[in-house]
């Protein structure tokens, strides 16, 4: 799994998504309006090369929770490498089961944001938009 997140940053990292000037989303493409995953590669693009500012203009959401799943995913890996207890739990399978608040509130949040990101009202509105396409 690493190795092929691995793979998928470098290919990322190489290739500058944004060059091409033409929607990589198919709600983008077809209905002209950005989903919660819109500007999602350039976003991991532009923090792979340290460009945060860039990659919070991209895709605001994407920007803050990569590096914190980057992060926790080598805390996990560590800790299984080194053979300590990830959790003190007495079933396994809890393990990797989220609570259902955090599933709920998170689902809640994408969809906020991928309506929100659509607006054209105050500034700040504009901003949360991906910036790939202009029709």
């Amino acid at each position: 799994m690493g190795a092929t997140a691995a793979a998928g940053c470098a290919v990322i990292a190489l290739a500058n998504p944004g060059d091409t000037g033409v929607p990589l989303c198919a709600s983008r493409a077809m209905f002209g309006v950005d989903c919660a995953f819109c500007g999602g590669i350039r976003c991991t693009n532009s923090l792979l090369r340290g460009d945060v500012l860039a990659a919070l203009d991209h895709n605001v959401i994407l920007a803050v929770a990569l590096p914190v799943i980057a992060v926790t995913w080598m805390i996990w890996m560590t800790r299984q490498l080194l053979s300590e207890p990830v959790v003190a739990t007495p079933k396994p399978s809890a393990l990797y089961r989220l609570p259902k608040w955090l599933s709920v509130g998170g689902g809640m949040a994408l969809l906020g944001f991928g309506l929100i990101r659509n607006f054209t009202g105050a500034t700040w509105m504009v901003w949360l938009h991906s910036d790939s396409f202009q029709i």
